[in-house]
């Protein structure tokens, strides 16, 4: 599946509901845009902030793909999941969100 605005709906009901979802997003879009990938699944947690941080970055992360990429990877970590990246084609990161808490 892709993260664009026809399936970013399916992919935040998936992730408010704590089921595993996998997804690909394009490269600009990532942390990885100017790095390369990893070859295999890997977690990268964002950076842990005090509440106020996570606010700040809700509100100036914009409203574009990376905006609601950011805004996502966020609100899975706080709900206490957990996201694999890993590169797809060229141009392209393969997410996966976990819930390692979930049994």
């Amino acid at each position: 599946m892709e993260f664009n605005s026809e399936n970013y709906n399916e992919i935040q009901a998936a992730c408010k509901n704590k089921e595993v979802v996998e997804f690909t997003v394009e490269k600009s879009a990532t942390a990885f845009s100017n790095s390369k990938a990893p070859d295999s699944w890997t977690a990268y947690p964002p950076t842990y902030l005090p509440p106020e941080g996570y606010a700040q970055v809700f509100a100036y992360a914009g409203n574009d793909k990376k905006g609601a990429l950011t805004r996502l990877e966020i609100v899975v970590h706080l709900d206490g999941g957990r996201i694999l990246y890993k590169a797809a084609e060229e141009n392209a990161v393969s997410l996966k969100v976990t819930w390692p808490s979930i049994a």
